[in-house]
């Protein structure tokens, strides 16, 4: 159809431009639009893990981001007067994913770098101070009512429409979508301080999240000289009050003066924590906070909409191309809502340990959490805290590790050590160990794969590095992560998909053979005569 761009995202927020980005490198004919002319030059997100930078990995902006991140450090729970009753720590090497487990980050600068490279994929249509005012939903398309500053208006056409429009959503409320609540409503205060060199060793080292019942707080260590603070505000206290300069100070008395820094942001929030009903409305779909708002004790809220954003991107992709059916879009909110609702609650259940503000409960709540985990508290690993995927585009029945993130190993290269991806792309694989001989592999499971622009990689044996045969990738492991999972798990194959979530597992031969009927069944592919020219790539 003639002027219709595949898909339109509202909104340009991370994970709007991410999102975008995702598609224009799939070849997605995308248009972003965003009612700001710029950027949000504040910080607010402040932390992502590493499954978010495994994504900025794929997009070709690790190095770009560099600069602006640093390792997540320990959090430390401090309970009532000041006794450590819970601690946090990042998973030690070697990293799952090909990256430290978390990270702080400026979000202003990270923006930019993911806004500049759109710039450079010719899919991508960026507009600028646009707002959408309606939309019609068609047979085979959706039209966009937009006005930009000048008031003009223009009609724009797409295929699909992603609201990544905040949780403000306009989208949301036009396709009848309202939220659950998770029945968490707290006021807090945000500050974030530039701190002075003089200033920086007067504060912790750590993230602490200081659970006294007088005024529950949070200190966290931003990258370079950036700090934050959060302070709930407390029954009587208004917001107009705690943003005045002269309480922030007060506040921040117990770690700096004005001389150690100055004001960078503060802002009074009510931390929520909500999960939209419906994600999907014919061809208008939702993510980011416009789908779900959660509270900071995870550092989740931009990692849960990032998410959102690589589970769609392939989804669309394989709909609008023809290769699966219309309801492989079902499954978007069969995977990410349970996902999100989960973590959600988990971030919900540490807000609760933190906000408590009777003393004597207090005081019950960490001699309860000691005697749990020990006193000294026994060390805990946050990316625990993080679910798989349960049910969807996947094979659910076989149990883990189906649905748990794949590994990104470090393997030898001719250019020297690199990361997995960076050498083969996020594309649709099958993983086989080297006791599997490639025509092992069944020729309708290779015909899927070609189909869906897929790969097959061979891991060699470590003692004969054997080449896996012509129409697939040998992999050599610089440090034996994937294969110590394989192994730990039982496997003689998995079968990965784009987003890096294990679609399904083989234990035995037969399983195999059973892949692509799994492939035709959860994926929906749409049957037709394969192309013959990827299949000749994996023959």
């Amino acid at each position: 159809m003639s002027g219709v761009v595949d898909v339109a995202v509202v909104g340009m927020g991370p994970v709007g431009a991410i999102l975008a980005a995702l598609l224009g490198q799939k070849g997605i004919s995308t248009v972003v639009f965003d009612k700001s002319d710029d950027i949000f030059p504040l910080p607010r997100a402040i932390a992502f893990d590493h499954e978010i930078m495994r994504v900025v990995q794929n997009l070709g902006l690790a190095d770009a981001v560099h600069a602006y991140v640093v390792p997540y450090p320990r959090t430390e729970y401090h309970g009532v007067g000041g006794k450590l009753i819970a601690c946090y720590e990042p998973l030690p090497p070697p990293y799952a994913q090909g990256w430290q487990p978390g990270f702080m980050f400026q979000q202003p600068p990270f923006e930019r770098a993911i806004r500049l490279s759109l710039a450079d994929i010719p899919t991508v249509d960026i507009q600028l101070g646009k707002t959408l005012e309606a939309l019609t939903q068609h047979d085979d398309h959706v039209e966009l009512s937009i006005i930009d500053g000048t008031e003009e208006r223009q009609t724009l056409r797409a295929r699909y429409v992603v609201g990544c429009d905040g949780g403000g959503s306009l989208v949301r409320k036009l396709i009848g979508s309202d939220f659950e609540s998770l029945d968490f409503d707290e006021p807090w205060l945000v500050v974030d301080v530039l701190v002075d060199e003089s200033g920086i060793g007067k504060l912790p080292r750590n993230v602490v999240q200081y659970c006294d019942p007088q005024r529950p707080a949070t200190y966290v260590v931003g990258s370079g000289n950036h700090r934050r603070w959060e302070f709930m505000v407390l029954p009587g206290e208004t917001a107009e009050e705690m943003n005045r300069d002269e309480t922030i100070w007060r506040l921040l008395e117990r770690w700096l003066t004005p001389e150690d820094g100055k004001l960078w942001r503060a802002a009074t929030y009510v931390f929520h924590a909500l999960v939209a009903n419906g994600w999907r409305r014919d061809r208008v779909l939702l993510a980011g906070d416009a789908a779900h708002m959660t509270p900071p004790f995870m550092a989740q809220g931009m990692c849960q909409g990032i998410r959102d954003a690589a589970n769609l991107a392939w989804k669309l992709e394989l709909v609008l191309k023809g290769r699966s059916g219309v309801e492989l879009l079902d499954s978007y909110q069969h995977e990410r809502r349970p996902h999100v609702r989960t973590t959600t609650e988990t971030a919900k259940a540490l807000g609760r340990i933190i906000c408590e503000l009777d003393p004597a409960k207090a005081s019950e709540r960490d001699a309860r959490m000691l005697s749990e985990k020990g006193d000294p508290p026994a060390v805990q690993y946050r990316q625990s805290l993080i679910p798989g995927l349960m049910e969807g585009a996947l094979c659910s029945e076989q149990g883990p590790p189906v649905g748990s993130r794949f590994p990104q190993p470090r393997i030898v290269s001719e250019a020297g050590i690199a990361l997995l991806d960076d050498q083969v792309g996020a594309a649709f694989r099958l993983v086989i160990v080297p006791r599997v001989d490639l025509a092992e592999v069944p020729a309708n499971l290779r015909q899927r794969l070609g189909a869906l622009d897929g790969m097959i990689l061979c891991l060699a044996d470590e003692k004969t590095s054997r080449p896996c045969g012509p129409g697939a990738w040998t992999i050599v492991e610089a440090d034996g992560l994937l294969a110590a999972w394989l192994r730990d798990h039982g496997l003689i194959a998995a079968l990965v998909r784009p987003d890096h979530y294990v679609f399904a597992v083989a234990r035995k031969a037969s399983d195999l053979n059973a892949m692509s009927r799994w492939l035709d069944k959860h994926l929906h592919l749409v049957t037709r005569q394969a192309d013959s020219t990827s299949i000749a790539a994996l023959v």
